[in-house]
């Protein structure tokens, strides 16, 4: 995940991927469309433009973006409207100024004008889409073919665009302005539909990532769309229900900042009920758990809670609600299901009897309160409105609402529906709600090869036969051999089933300590210090509260920090033969003169280590006692093969890509300064979802050139043609 791009990263991504990305035969197609259109819509004369059949062509017509749910709107009354055309000429010829906070507000101004003016004279439903797309073709120096609020906002975030006041549309000439400044002026049109189809690529590639563990649900959309991303978690990993607080959104966009430079959990839990004074401890924890699982906008971090994307999102938005549709519907049980139900129920449908639908869809909801908190959490957001129509509260699908609805996949219904007898969830209290739902479904080592592991099913067998008698596992390779991926599935294919409650993933640094882990002095905002648990203390609590249920924690790189230092005297304790009260030891910094403490049996340690980092020290001997280590290489073998032709690829791509990558890993090995640690993996050639051919040698070519190239030029720093020769063998293979 790129953070950010400074003016030469930008640059280099406009001449290398995208550029690439402009090539494909679809692309070349879009280009030249969105480009003929735009040169109509700047030369149409006056009698041409208030003609209705071009008023029509500029509404309706589809060379720029697609729309999704915004087919169904039609605008035809406006097409005949003179005085809405009219306006629409004097916009477009008005002087565009070089203020660029001037040009945003100009822009944001006639949006809201047409948009009134169109809506609801001439259409049921705002036009959003159709007048952005129109936009985009009267302004194409100040205008992108984003279409939507979060696209804007998460791209403006991600190259550092600066913020204009107003809307999204306002935006728009704050992201041209900072392309412009990169890459340099557009000579033509079409070299400024390139700059415009160029903000698409930049959310597309780089912003538009799907919640892990989602389910693919339709296929990807290379052109620019307003259909909203959606990551539909599988129905056993959703959350049931989510309590729905007074101001939650603002207790949330206080969560995430204060997490912008890290937070311990009891400082965020003091947050918490400082912007929330009616909860209590308790409760507050539940609000951390919202929001890491069931928003997905924090993550633990090195022992401390920071942003994840979609929480920058949410602090970047004009309206922070808007970022929290799509992990309500992806994320939590029975939204998509109460928006699709309303997309039927034209005439509205009452409060109590939506509430009560929810309730019959989860066996185990013994109560209205659950389905109660979905409606308010979708009120909230603007997915749906209330209206008091007899003296009935009655719910209405928003347009927003709608936009999901058109997200969802067409078997959803049939999909996402809970199965009773593997169902055993409790209400959430009005106040508070479930800490992370076990999944219910079982995981086994046979479901660690159907998602795409490409070891033997004796490995993954001896792996896990290693961790329940050691304990604690090591699984280390060179880079791209899939440690991480594996290390959360063996946790899993442990526990038996994909419960993220019991799972829990942290990263070893150089600058971690024994304080931030296990346990230490940190400031608590009011009084001064106070002792506070890290993360292994805090899996450690978990595991002693069911001691007959296994419980993982996962440390990826654990050879980046020292782990001696990290895990203190806790390092003796990780023992198998020590996991009990008799070996309990007192800490470091003891909570009071008698406690002691010991690492639980049920407690599983999986690290991860990258032996190709060149900074890392040789692993320490009491570390290697203490853990079973488990060698991951670089595997271009049948299964490899099978996968991903199962994806698309050509045959012949496949044998080159094999024959190159395996001498180049040779050559590795060979080399005296590297070695076999130094090999590039396969999870480097790896895709994630299918292609055609022609995509599939464009992504092989992207992941050559911005992955393996810069790895070889690392390693070969001091031999540059050598790493450029061996690039040029791999790209030969395309």
């Amino acid at each position: 995940m790129v953070d950010s791009f400074d003016d030469k990263a930008l640059t280099e991504a406009f001449n290398g991927p995208f550029r690439a990305y402009l090539n494909e035969p679809w692309a070349v197609e879009w280009r030249q469309r969105y480009a003929a259109h735009v040169e109509l819509v700047k030369s149409a004369d006056e009698a041409q433009w208030l003609d209705p059949a071009f008023q029509r062509r500029l509404w309706d017509e589809n060379p720029i973006s697609n729309i999704g749910p915004g087919t169904s709107v039609t605008v035809e009354g406006a097409y005949s409207d003179v005085a809405i055309s009219r306006e629409l000429l004097q916009f477009r010829d008005a002087p565009i100024g070089s203020d660029l906070a001037e040009r945003g507000k100009r822009l944001q101004d006639m949006f809201d004008h047409v948009l009134a003016r169109v809506h609801p004279a001439h259409a049921k439903r705002r036009p959003k889409a159709r007048l952005v797309r129109l936009m985009a073709a009267m302004f194409p120096r100040d205008m992108t073919c984003l279409m939507d609020a979060n696209r804007v906002w998460a791209t403006q975030r991600l190259i550092g665009a600066p913020r204009l006041i107003g809307d999204f549309i306002a935006q728009h000439p704050a992201l041209r302005q900072r392309i412009r400044d990169s890459v340099g002026n557009a000579p033509d049109i079409a070299s400024e539909v390139d700059q415009s189809i160029f903000a698409w690529f930049l959310w597309n590639k780089y912003l538009n990532r799907p919640d892990e563990g989602a389910v693919t649900v339709e296929a990807a959309q290379p052109e620019a769309s307003d259909i909203p991303p959606l990551s539909l978690l599988p129905v056993t990993a959703q959350r049931r229900s989510l309590s729905c607080m007074k101001g939650a959104v603002g207790v949330f966009v206080a969560v995430v900042r204060e997490a912008e430079n890290g937070i311990a959990r009891d400082d965020l839990a003091s947050v918490i009920l400082s912007e929330a004074p009616q909860l209590n401890t308790n409760s507050a924890a539940n609000v951390i758990s919202q929001a890491t699982g069931g928003l997905g906008l924090i993550h633990l971090v090195d022992g401390a809670y920071r942003p994840t994307q979609r929480g920058l999102e949410l602090l970047t938005a004009n309206e922070p609600a808007e970022v929290l549709r799509a992990p309500l519907v992806g994320r939590v049980f029975g939204m998509g299901h109460l928006l699709l139900q309303l997309s039927r129920r034209p005439d509205g449908m009452g409060t109590t009897d939506a509430a009560k639908w929810l309730q019959s869809l989860v066996p185990t909801w013994t109560t209205t309160m659950p389905g109660s908190h979905i409606i308010a959490w979708a009120r909230v957001t603007g997915l749906v409105r209330a209206e008091t129509v007899q003296g009935i509260n009655r719910l209405y699908l928003t347009d927003d609402g709608q936009e999901y609805v058109s997200a969802l996949p067409r078997d959803f219904e049939e999909r996402w529906r809970i199965n009773a007898a593997a169902e055993a969830l409790d209400d959430a209290a009005p106040e508070m709600i479930a800490e992370e739902a076990s999944s219910g479904a079982s995981y086994t080592v046979e479901a660690i090869i159907d998602e795409g592991c490409f070891l033997e099913r004796a490995t993954l067998d001896q792996a896990i036969d290693l961790l329940k008698t050691k304990k604690n596992l090591v699984l280390q390779g060179p880079p791209g051999t899939g440690k991480t991926w594996l290390a959360k599935r063996l946790g899993y294919a442990l526990i038996g089933e994909k419960d993220p409650s019991r799972l829990m993933a942290v990263q070893f640094q150089p600058s971690l300590s024994y304080e931030d882990f296990v346990r230490g002095y940190r400031p608590n905002g009011t009084t001064g210090l106070q002792l506070v648990d890290g993360a292994f203390l805090e899996a450690v609590a978990a595991a002693k509260a069911e001691p007959t249920r296994p419980y993982v924690l996962v440390i990826e790189e654990i050879n980046r920090g020292n782990p001696a230092q990290i895990f203190g005297e806790l390092l003796t304790l990780l023992e198998a033969d020590k996991r009990s009260e008799s070996e309990a030891l007192r800490l470091a910094y003891p909570m009071s003169q008698t406690e002691r403490v010991h690492v639980p049996p049920n407690l599983y340690v999986i690290g991860t280590m990258n032996l190709a980092d060149r900074s890392l020290a040789l692993v320490d001997l009491a570390l290697r006692r203490r853990f079973a280590f488990v060698n991951l290489n670089p595997n271009f073998g049948t299964a490899w093969q099978q996968y991903c032709k199962a994806r698309g690829a050509p045959d012949e791509l496949l044998q080159a890509l094999r024959q190159s990558i395996v001498a180049l890993n040779e050559t590795i090995a060979a080399d005296q300064s590297l070695g076999a640690q130094f090999s590039v993996g396969h999870s480097f050639l790896t895709p994630a979802e299918s292609m055609d051919a022609a995509r599939w040698k464009t992504w092989i070519g992207n992941v050559i050139l911005t992955e393996i190239r810069p790895l070889l030029l690392e390693y070969w720093y001091d031999a540059r043609d050598k790493a450029e020769d061996h690039t040029k063998t791999l790209q030969a293979c395309l």
